[in-house]
């Protein structure tokens, strides 16, 4: 009966990954599943996917949703009978699945969730005489009392618990914020030049934006400012090999997303529109692959709401300097004692002061408006 059984194990999606996160299971616990069928969703630091059964049988589960697991632990089981999944789970995480005689009371779920993270049960307080699933998620999410941060209030209402994005972006942008000294330069580019770009490539069938021409400009005038695209860890400093270049990506419920196009310095404008097309819509699903996520040298965000002047982006973790541009308008100029107007959006570069200065970041953000507007006298 044993040998009937199947465990699925939280899977190493990229190489750096050492741990998981269930966001959602396909198939309920204690449901029949069939050979192949999609059971699981899990997001690792850069990727989401689904997970498939190998055999055909009786789920059970072994974590909730939420739960972040090390690579390698069980998530959970399926076997031709409940309790033979049970068993088999029991059996693939050792000795701290099964309680002893002087192991705290507690639900099977409870010891699987605590076996996975390696949480000794002792250490979570119950409420009640046995310790249930959600005192050993409220151990690991940090909320007993002891560890809030937010005073008892009545003024302040509990929405509920933040979802596994909401938590790895925060995580992510606080780990950012600690890595260098930031400060921040507004730029105003003259957009004419990306205008023409875009509407020559759309009158020859193809797909553009100005994303795609600042994507095409980065890639040139990166490589030129060497200090944007290093990183100073400790007492070392590091280079980007390649101009990966990531692009921010909101998607129907609010989730940020940063897809990234490799090399752009090697690729055309047609070849980067088309880049951007396909990662912009994985990201809208939420269905990026690892590959198309991480190791960028630089990152793009943009909001082109009406009214939005300018806004502020802090660079991602592994990067120094990160470009917000903000909604394009119109300026007036004077040519020729004549009034004319000029499309121009308003830049913000955030970068780390240690690594380079104001002048420096003042003359990319000119390089970068040359090679928007080339010809331009």
């Amino acid at each position: 009966m044993r040998d009937e059984c199947w465990i699925l194990r939280a899977p190493r999606l990229n190489a750096n990954d050492d741990e998981a996160i269930v966001t959602r299971w396909l198939a309920n616990d204690r449901t029949p599943v069939e050979a192949g069928q999609p059971i699981a969703e899990i997001e690792t630091e850069k990727a989401t996917s689904e997970l498939n059964a190998d055999v055909g049988g009786v789920l059970v589960h072994a974590v909730p949703v939420g739960s972040k697991c090390p690579i390698g632990a069980p998530l959970a089981a399926v076997a031709p009978t409940a309790a033979a999944a049970e068993i088999a789970l029991r059996d693939s995480v050792g000795p701290n699945i099964s309680a002893s005689a002087d192991a705290p009371a507690a639900t099977r779920k409870a010891r699987a969730l605590a076996a996975a993270r390696g949480l000794d049960l002792g250490a979570v307080d119950a409420i009640g005489d046995t310790i249930k699933e959600s005192d050993v998620a409220w151990h690991l999410a940090g909320r007993n009392a002891s560890a809030s941060t937010i005073p008892e209030d009545q003024r302040l209402i509990l929405v509920g618990d933040a979802s596994t994005h909401q938590l790895r972006v925060a995580r992510d942008l606080r780990a950012a914020s600690q890595a260098g000294l930031f400060t921040t330069l507004a730029y105003r580019l003259d957009l004419r030049g990306p205008e023409r770009a875009a509407a020559a490539e759309v009158a020859e069938g193809r797909a553009a934006s100005l994303l795609t021409v600042l994507l095409h400009a980065l890639g040139t005038t990166l490589p030129r400012f060497p200090a944007l695209i290093s990183v100073l860890d400790r007492d070392k400093l590091y280079r980007h090999r390649d101009m990966d270049i990531a692009f921010a990506v909101r998607s129907p419920g609010g989730d940020l997303y940063a897809p990234v196009v490799r090399q752009v310095d090697r690729l055309s404008l047609a070849e980067i529109a088309r880049e951007c097309v396909r990662l912009a819509k994985a990201a809208m699903r939420g269905k990026l692959d690892a590959k198309d996520t991480g190791g960028a040298c630089f990152t793009v965000s943009s909001i082109a709401l009406p009214n939005v002047e300018s806004f502020v982006a802090l660079p991602p973790p592994g990067q120094t300097a990160i470009l917000a541009l903000a909604a394009m308008r119109q300026d007036i100029e004077t040519t020729d004692d004549r009034l004319a107007f000029r499309p121009v959006a308003i830049a913000t570069v955030t970068y780390d002061h240690s690594l380079c200065d104001g002048v420096y970041v003042a003359e990319f953000c000119a390089a970068l408006d040359r090679a928007l507007n080339p010809g331009r006298a």
